[in-house]
């Protein structure tokens, strides 16, 4: 046989020699299997070790890479939905506990090459990084696909990944700009629209997201901001208590907006946007200069349709100048930046009620010099001007089948004002479908680390666990959401902890709590 870069003749020898020379185990990964077994995915984390008995085979040639992977969420009617939370899942735990696995996550995903119509179900197990052998993980893994054969589930295998669930944070506000503002896209950070940047005052560099604004009647006025407990109180940097704010006499937990770094990033961007109006008028003088040398069939138009896009470079530059010199004025100093401090704050919790979620949330009292009637326009995602209408559109309804019922705000600005209950998260309407045309809830947040996103809901629970100073901590059940495709990296990053998630609207998931690697 000729040696070939070709991909299809890759995957058709792949076959070949799996369905030729099936080991009866599974074997110990290579270095370079280890490496690049999920290549395509956002983190393309280490393989340690899986159920599969199929061979891996290394691509060849001067370009060859392997094909691209891609999360998918389990789908709904599969049987693992009947036991996985009540049975499979827990005694996967207790026995990974039991052998001392440093176990961060256990996921039932989807995982299979992009474009795949029916990838293979995996329950993709994450371990702390190096803190488990190739051996060990095949001998984990396939305990693991024993206790799913042994509830009659055969088509499930078992992959173990290096990942670490993390929990980390990164004068008036303004009220949103509209998109026809030329100061729109600077202006966003520093608006009262959701994803905002913020932190403790005692620990600025440990950076998280304001999830959604809240009242209470029994305080008329009073404007409420809730965001992840760990985002304002960081763990190995504060006790994990409860905190009340019960009166004036007692010292504040002071909340900022932007730590140092983020505030520096912003005013960067506004000095390079302007350095970039600058260069369009320069290029713009030029053609002007050069009009009636051209071949225009008629320079006078054309003349006057340069002159009035320098006009309004000029006036961009100039609102954009003015802009910068009101952040550099209001919000470089600290104290300038105190959004308003936290009143109530429950320790973080695993397993919480019979649910066994995570309970990780604070209230911040709102400073009203910050937020009033003035600026404060509900709680809304600014959309932005970055994502064309269309483009966000068609994220929404990845599917040409499906009929979208996503309308794009005429302001830009998608506005929220109910939850969901958890029985109800899993009854939602089918019609949607993703680009595998399989149901899918699509979700979309706006963090402050990574922006506006759009993901896909996996439709089952994963169990989690954060590692607290290098030891175990108690499991607890979350919702994970997965890339909307392989190609636009993850749903949310570091930073983006606290931030709402909502569907099309109005309805609010629940925050970002933490991440891992996918």
């Amino acid at each position: 046989m000729t040696a070939t870069n070709d991909p299809d003749s890759l995957s058709t020898l792949h076959g070949l020699v799996s369905r030729t020379y099936p080991p009866e185990v599974p074997t110990v990964p290579s270095l370079v299997e280890a490496r690049y077994f999920y290549y395509g995915l956002p983190s393309q984390p280490r393989l340690v070790a899986r159920s599969s008995t199929y061979i891996w085979l290394e691509p060849t040639g001067l370009e060859a890479y392997p094909g691209e992977k891609e999360l998918t969420p389990l789908g709904y009617d599969h049987p693992l939905q009947a036991i996985w939370e009540p049975i499979v899942g827990p005694a996967m735990v207790a026995y990974l506990d039991a052998q001392g696995v440093q176990w961060t996550s256990l996921d039932p995903v989807r995982i299979g090459s992009a474009g795949d119509l029916s990838p293979p179900v995996i329950v993709w197990i994450g371990v702390r990084p190096g803190s488990l052998s190739a051996e060990a993980g095949v001998e984990v893994a396939m305990h693991c696909k024993g206790l799913l054969s042994a509830h009659s589930i055969d088509d499930i295998h078992v992959e173990i990944r290096e990942s670490e669930v993390f929990r980390s944070a990164g004068p008036k506000m303004y009220k949103p700009a509209r998109t026809s503002n030329p100061t729109a896209r600077a202006h966003e950070p520093f608006s009262t629209a959701l994803g905002l940047p913020i932190c403790a005052e005692l620990t600025p560099s440990i950076e998280g997201t304001g999830g959604f604004f809240i009242s209470d009647p029994r305080y008329p006025g009073k404007l409420y901001l809730v965001t992840a407990q760990h985002v304002l109180f960081p763990p190995g940097k504060d006790s994990n208590e409860l905190y009340q704010y019960r009166n004036c006499s007692q010292p504040r937990k002071n909340v900022l907006l932007f730590g140092e770094a983020v505030i520096e990033k912003h005013t960067k961007a506004i000095e390079s946007e302007i350095g970039g109006q600058h260069l369009i008028v320069g290029q713009l003088e030029c053609w002007l200069a050069a009009a009636d040398q051209t071949n225009e069939e008629d320079p006078e138009a054309k003349r006057k349709e340069i002159e009035s896009q320098s006009e309004k470079a000029r006036k961009t530059i100039k609102a954009l100048e003015t802009l910068f010199v009101d952040v550099s004025r209001d919000w470089k100093k600290q104290k300038n930046r105190v959004l308003g401090h936290v009143v109530l704050s429950p320790p973080i919790s695993f397993g919480v009620r019979e649910e066994g979620f995570t309970e990780d949330w604070a209230v911040v009292e709102i400073d009203a010099s910050k937020v009033d009637a003035t600026n404060f326009v509900g709680n809304v995602i600014d959309l932005g001007t970055t994502i064309s209408i269309d483009e966000l559109t068609a994220w929404m309804y990845p599917h040409p089948a499906n009929r979208p019922s996503f309308m794009y705000p005429t302001n830009c600005l998608l506005l929220f004002y109910d939850t969901i209950p958890d029985e109800e998260m899993w009854k939602l309407s089918l019609r949607t479908r993703d680009h595998d045309n399989e149901p899918c809830i699509m979700v979309v947040k706006r963090g402050y680390a990574s922006g506006l996103t759009v993901g896909r809901l996996n439709t089952i629970r994963s169990f989690t666990r954060v590692l607290i100073q290098g030891q175990p901590g108690q499991m607890s059940k979350e919702v994970a959401v997965l890339p909307r495709n392989t190609k636009l990296g993850p749903f949310s990053w570091p930073g983006d902890s606290g931030s709402a998630t909502c569907l099309t609207a109005p309805t609010l998931l629940p925050l970002i709590s933490s991440a891992s690697a996918c």
